[in-house]
């Protein structure tokens, strides 16, 4: 009876032996044992593959590198070990994403932390995500948005404090300083309405279901929770 086991019941130099055996390449073996190590929380099977020469910095199919996945694991001593042999902080996948990104993402603070202090790029943009402070704040990870603020990510006209408008009932609406952000939806702090001298007609997705001015309406000093597809102004000088 023939009995098939996984790679990772193997030590690495095993692996190698039957990867060459079977055609599989070397390479290819060893790096995705380290993947299973990294996710794993097998921080000596890392030291071990990495001692061994696994590139800390080799993509998969997807484009991935280990620090992503490091990231995504939340295992900030993977993070050290990778960089301090060699791996890229500000590595993109074809997308753009970047380990301090994805670990915005996910609410990775420690992670995240040790990124930044190894001097990970703060405003690099990922096309489904944005910036590391972006996907923050969208995932609601407001500590780790802080964080970001504090060592210098830059915002990008619609992050929190900054002045955004909903003017969407032909130019005329609000503007006001976003306060929050979880995932699309966005609340506001109103500080002035544009036009609607009469008031302007409620809107679910845009004014809670709300008027904007008049005696019912919308007004200065309200919170109010919009979708983020609202936004027609972001970036509004004071």
């Amino acid at each position: 009876m023939n009995r098939r086991w996984p790679l990772k019941h193997f030590g690495p130099a095993v692996v190698a032996l039957w990867v060459c055996g079977t055609g599989w390449s070397q390479s290819s073996a060893v790096a995705t044992a380290l993947r299973r190590a990294i996710q794993g929380g097998d921080m000596n099977q890392v030291r071990s593959l990495l001692r061994q020469g696994a590139d800390p910095d080799a993509p998969d199919a997807a484009g991935n590198r280990p620090l992503l996945d490091a990231a995504a694991a939340g295992q900030p001593e993977a993070v050290r070990l990778l960089l301090a042999a060699g791996a890229r902080v500000n590595a993109t996948t074809p997308t753009g994403r970047t380990a301090l990104i994805e670990a915005a993402d996910r609410g990775q603070m420690e992670t995240a932390r040790v990124l930044i202090a190894a001097g990970a790029d703060l405003n690099l943009s990922d096309r489904g995500l944005g910036s590391a402070l972006e996907a923050a704040e969208r995932a609601g990870h407001t500590e780790l948005a802080a964080m970001l603020r504090t060592a210098g990510a830059r915002t990008w006209g619609r992050s929190v404090g900054d002045k955004v408008c909903v003017r969407p009932w032909k130019g005329d609406g609000f503007c006001g300083v976003v306060e929050a952000i979880a995932q699309t939806q966005y609340r506001i702090h109103v500080t002035n309405l544009v036009g609607c001298r009469d008031g302007c007609s409620a809107r679910a997705d845009c004014s809670a279901g709300k008027p904007v001015g008049g005696p019912e309406g919308l007004q200065p000093g309200d919170s109010i929770a919009i979708s983020s597809s609202c936004l027609t102004h972001t970036g509004v000088r004071p």
